[in-house]
C-alpha cells in the first residue's frame, strides 16, 4: 500500500484534504521507527524521527498516565480482540483527544469508534 499512502499523504500536505495536522504519539513514535530499523534500515528509522522533529505536518502529544491506565484495563478485558497493546493506547488516547480518523491499515482498529483512513474495502 505504498503508493496510496504515498498519493494519501502528498493530498494532506498540499492541503487537498481536511486533514491538516497528524497526531503522533510516544506509543506510535516507538512503533514506527522501530519497524523501520527492523524491516528497512536505521536510516530509515532516523529519517522519520528527523520528519516527526522538522515537518509542521506531524503534531506530537503524549499519552498521560490515566490514558495509559485505561488502556492497560480495557486491553486485558478485550480478549478476545487480537490487537496489539499499542492498539488499545492509540484508541484510548484518541478517544480522550476527541480524534475521530486514524491514518492506518491495521484492521483491529476496527473493533473501536474510530474512521480508518485511507479509506479501504473492508472484505
Amino acid at each position: 500500500m505504498h503508493a496510496v499512502s504515498r498519493a494519501f499523504m502528498a493530498f494532506v500536505r498540499d492541503g487537498d484534504l481536511p486533514y491538516r495536522r497528524l497526531i503522533v504519539n510516544d506509543h506510535i513514535v516507538d512503533e514506527a521507527a522501530t519497524r523501520l530499523k527492523k524491516q528497512a534500515s536505521m536510516r530509515n528509522a532516523a529519517s522519520f524521527l528527523t520528519t516527526l522533529d522538522e515537518s509542521t505536518l506531524y503534531q506530537f502529544e503524549s499519552v498521560p498516565e490515566d490514558v495509559f491506565d485505561d488502556a492497560k484495563a480495557t486491553f486485558v478485558e478485550w480478549t478476545d480482540l487480537d490487537a496489539s497493546f499499542t492498539d488499545f493506547v492509540v484508541a484510548a488516547h484518541m478517544d480522550e483527544l476527541a480524534v475521530d480518523h486514524i491514518l492506518t491499515y491495521d484492521r483491529h482498529y476496527d473493533a473501536f469508534d474510530v474512521t480508518t483512513l485511507p479509506y479501504r474495502n473492508r472484505d
